[in-house]
């Protein structure tokens, strides 16, 4: 028998080697570590409460829970305070929105009356002065006029009167005494008339120089200064109107936010209990890193709101992740049955999603979920994963 040659042979050996673990393949066991499908974290979430918050009592971490039972209860001694205050608030609030309507009716029927005066002595003086350039000025005038008509006329009778007597009187020596009362009593009335027409004349004179003229400035001013003061109250009825609906609006929002407020804070009197959302096992504490076993807090221990009491992690249905050849994603469909195994424990698998992006250590993910029902496995144990 001929002997090869030693670099001959050790390239069959390798060769013969990568044929068997090409036609093994996939049959060989791929690894990962489990994990909760599902673990929901607990946390205080509250609306509105913000006092103090301590631990009431939790359960004990590795502890299983059905769903609704409660996990961790929360102490809070100034929450029903809170609440008779929050009440006391809408109270209030009411109270003030009431009051503010009534002033808003009462402001509105006050600015209606206000406008409406305005209104009217604006219409009124435009009034007076469009009836004194139509009518009125003219009537003045023409009265005036009528009057030193009168008194002239008046002077001329009284003249006409004055002459027949001294003619009548004329060479008559009867009476001598009565016939001289009578003539000087009509040359003292004639002279007191001439004195008054002279008056009369001057004041008709003033009357167009200035009485008439200061008369239609007088209400033109007053129309104007009526017109004005329409224009200031109007602005200012719309001020106050607008300065008014927004107390209003004010009011009513902040009864709407005290009621808000009182709702929520109502409504964190269900959140003192943190209940499981789903069966499975207690974790204290967030999930990041979690042993399971640690104690993160402790009845009596201060809380603040948005903290994470504890995790419900459900260990009847685990995950694993294993990376899989990128040329036997066919083996690894969606739907494949496999077997998940730790050591002599065992527990079905299936293959819920397979990757198609090929990562840094050249191979494709495959998301697996194993049926734990019986307990067997737990979170964080590494496992094996074989195709049938």
């Amino acid at each position: 028998m001929r002997k090869l040659a030693p670099a001959l042979f050790l390239l069959l050996t390798f060769s013969s080697l990568a044929i068997a673990q090409e036609e093994r393949g996939e049959a060989e066991a791929l690894s990962g570590r489990l994990q909760p499908a599902q673990a929901t974290e607990l946390k205080l979430e509250l609306k509105a409460y913000g006092g103090e918050l301590t631990l009431k009592s939790m359960l004990a971490p590795g502890m299983t829970v059905k769903r609704g039972e409660v996990v961790a209860e929360v102490s809070a001694p100034e929450y029903e305070d809170a609440v008779m205050r929050a009440r006391e608030n809408v109270r209030l609030s009411e109270m003030a929105l009431q009051l503010m309507q009534e002033a808003a009716n009462s402001a509105q029927e006050s600015y209606k009356l206000q406008l409406e005066r305005t209104q009217r002595a604006a219409q009124r003086a435009e009034q007076d002065l469009e009836y004194f350039l139509k009518v009125q000025k003219q009537q003045t005038i023409r009265n005036s006029e009528l009057g030193l008509e009168s008194f002239d006329n008046n002077i001329k009778d009284q003249e006409e009167e004055l002459a027949q007597l001294e003619k009548l009187y004329q060479g008559n020596d009867l009476a001598k005494e009565s016939q001289d009362i009578v003539l000087n009593r009509s040359r003292r009335r004639l002279a007191n008339s001439k004195e008054r027409y002279e008056m009369v004349k001057e004041e008709h004179k003033r009357l167009l120089e200035v009485g008439i003229v200061r008369r239609e400035e007088d209400l033109r001013a007053a129309r104007d200064s009526a017109a004005f003061e329409l224009a200031r109250v109007s602005s200012s009825v719309t001020r106050d109107n607008v300065d008014l609906q927004s107390k209003l609006i004010r009011s009513q929002r902040g009864l709407e936010d005290a009621r808000k407020a009182l709702a929520d804070l109502e409504a964190d009197a269900g959140r003192f209990k943190l209940l499981a959302p789903h069966d499975g096992a207690v974790a204290a504490g967030a999930w990041n890193n979690n042993d399971g076993a640690s104690q993160a807090v402790r009845v009596g221990d201060k809380l603040g709101r948005g903290a994470v009491l504890a995790t419900v992690v459900d260990t009847g249905k685990l995950t694993v992740n294993v990376n899989v050849q990128p040329g036997s994603r066919d083996k690894f469909k969606a739907g494949t049955q496999v077997n998940v195994k730790a050591g002599e424990t065992s527990a079905p698998g299936v293959v819920k999603a397979i990757g198609f992006v090929v990562n840094k250590a050249g191979m494709v993910t495959a998301v697996i979920e194993v049926d734990n029902s019986a307990g067997a496995l737990l979170p964080g144990q590494k496992v094996n994963v074989a195709l049938p």
